[in-house]
């Protein structure tokens, strides 16, 4: 009975995890062999395992025992029948203001079919070291997986082979210039001539980020003083050909925090900080956070977003703060709030990764709303060519512009307003909370970053309604 405990524990309580990958890669066929084979392992049939298993993992085993005629026919499970079988709960608090929220996110979700490639999105990730080859992975796989088209790795060369060997899904651009170990440089100083080099690694990577649709830095990124440098220089030019921007990990610590300009007054932005690198970017604006590291810190991220005077700033915790410049009012005069919170139940076991899991998704959902934004821009300007005032009147001071789903353009800004920059940071903190709640329904304490992705498009349709 003790070997048979053993085998429990070794090999079937990760039996569902393993299940919900194969489910999503190749359909239910292989996930029932699992199933059969866990109960072999155990020495029982399939009517005997619910002395063993929870009533989740019962659920989830007899519904594919059920599904056995369906392989006979060659016939594919969806592998959303994996959410079906567990159950979900999406929402949090289900308010109005939630449901406004989807209903207006759905607008930007573009539409498949007749497209070209890429026309889904481009997600560059800048980010990947010696040490850190995991996170830029899970972000760029996190971005296809809730439909970008492709994703491109901007790492240094140590980490290239290895993130490449990974998946074949991604680009891999070996191109951030890294001063060896124990050259003696000192982190504070580029020379000239490190000057020159970073300046080249720039130009080369620009050719490719200026075709994304969103540029991700800082999953991965880690502290070599030639990779820091390389990126800060990128940060600007990227603000400055107005891409979508999203800040996070090692970018916040490394840049932001010791060059806030980078981004401050860049609308087109969202800063990710945990706790600790709230405190980090705060103090670097003027906000100095009381006391000890805590979750209190969290109350302040509104007033944090507001000294940034530009991005939005999704502060993660037990409950995400997506927090803009102009802030709220609903605290009353004086009291800053933030603009959305994410209430959803996500996975009570905080495994490493799952920050750069929301990073790509982010990415990849302001990327939509940028060229939802563009196309509205184009279309009004054809508009307004094809059909000019038949008396001209003296000029009038540009106005906000509402698309027809309700989405506030800000004027002048060729860029979107902070509400939809917002919207988008929102989005993604629902879809991956509820990936990742499913994610621990299923693998509980053995579950890893890795196990979300699969099950973020399923949430995705779960939470936006749509494909």
């Amino acid at each position: 009975m003790k070997a048979c405990c053993f085998q429990f524990n070794s090999v079937a309580k990760f039996a569902p995890a393993s299940l919900s990958t194969v489910c999503n890669r190749a359909g239910t066929r292989a996930g029932i062999k699992v199933c059969h084979k866990v109960s072999k392992l155990l020495g029982f049939g399939m009517k005997h395992l619910p002395c063993f298993l929870s009533q989740r993992h019962v659920r989830l085993l007899n519904a594919h025992h059920q599904d056995a005629r369906a392989l006979k026919k060659d016939t594919l499970i969806s592998p959303t029948h994996v959410m079906a079988t567990m159950g979900s709960t999406f929402g949090g608090a289900d308010t109005d203001t939630d449901q406004q929220a989807v209903a207006l996110f759905r607008q930007l979700v573009p539409t498949l079919g007749g497209n070209y490639k890429g026309a889904h999105g481009k997600v560059a990730i800048v980010g990947g070291c010696l040490e850190f080859t995991g996170a830029p992975f899970f972000a760029a796989m996190s971005a296809l997986r809730v439909g970008a088209d492709m994703a491109y790795v901007i790492c240094t060369p140590s980490a290239a082979t290895a993130i490449k060997s990974y998946s074949p899904e991604l680009m891999v651009l070996p191109y951030l210039p890294e001063q060896p170990l124990g050259s003696g440089v000192d982190p504070s100083m580029v020379s000239s001539a490190d000057e020159a080099t970073v300046s080249g690694a720039v130009a080369r990577i620009l050719s490719w980020t200026s075709r994304a649709s969103a540029v991700v830095v800082g999953p991965g990124l880690g502290s070599n003083p030639g990779v820091v440098a390389t990126v800060t220089v990128l940060m600007r030019e990227t603000r400055k050909k107005m891409q979508p921007l999203v800040v996070d990990g090692s970018a916040l610590t490394h840049i932001v925090a010791k060059d806030p300009e980078t981004v401050q007054g860049y609308r087109l932005c969202i800063l990710t900080p945990n706790v600790a690198e709230l405190g980090r970017i705060g103090e670097a604006v003027g906000v100095q956070l009381p006391g000890k590291m805590s979750d209190a810190w969290l109350q302040f991220a509104p007033q944090v977003a507001r000294a940034f005077h530009g991005p939005v700033v999704l502060a993660k915790g037990e409950v995400d703060l997506l927090c803009g410049p102009g802030g709220a009012d609903e605290g009353g005069p004086g009291e800053l709030q933030p603009l959305m919170r994410c209430t959803d139940p996500g996975s009570p076991r905080r495994c490493g990764g799952q920050g750069d899991v929301l990073a790509g998704t982010a990415a990849t959902f302001l990327g939509w709303a940028f060229k939802h934004q563009q196309l509205h821009a184009q279309n009004l300007a054809a508009a307004e060519a094809a059909a000019p005032p038949p008396n001209a009147s003296p000029a009038q001071p540009p106005q906000p512009t509402q698309s027809p789903e309700g989405i506030t353009r800000a004027p002048g800004s060729n860029g979107l307003d902070e509400a939809t920059v917002a919207l988008c940071g929102f989005m993604a903190c629902k879809v991956m909370r509820g990936a990742a709640r499913q994610t621990f329904l299923i693998g509980e304490r053995s579950m890893v970053a890795g196990d979300i992705i699969p099950l973020l498009y399923p949430t995705f349709k779960k939470v936006v309604g749509c494909l």
